[in-house]
């Protein structure tokens, strides 16, 4: 499965999208799928696209804001044991990469909270 994206003005993602579904599948077929289901680091896909030249004529600074945001995203594929320094994983499972979406949301929260910006949460 791979994931789709595209940016905002700010270099932060959107539009996010994964290919591999065709909307018909059964609940049964999405419990056996999630459990199996991997989602390729977007990391990759990013590379891909520079490698095609997609990014050629893109500004300096926007393409330092885009490669900041698609890092960030790709540290989402890592295991909650993974030692320092070690690298992504190229691809990981849905259920796991929701679970370290929801960690770096309440890290992010807790941040905000504590200095105080005058909004609660996310």
């Amino acid at each position: 499965m791979k994931m789709n994206f595209q940016y905002d003005n700010y270099g932060s993602l959107e539009h996010i999208t994964f290919e591999g579904l065709n909307g018909c599948e059964t609940v049964r077929d999405m419990k056996n799928a999630l459990e199996l289901l991997k989602i390729e680091n977007p990391k990759r896909t990013f590379q891909e696209r520079v490698r095609s030249g997609e990014f050629d004529d893109t500004p300096e600074d926007e393409y330092r804001q885009i490669v900041s945001a698609v890092d960030f995203a790709a540290t989402l594929w890592r295991y909650s044991d993974a030692k320092v320094g070690e690298l992504a994983q190229l691809e990981m499972n849905v259920l796991m990469l929701l679970a370290n979406a929801i960690e770096v949301c309440s890290k992010q929260n807790a941040t905000l909270i504590r200095h105080n910006t005058g909004r609660r949460g996310m």
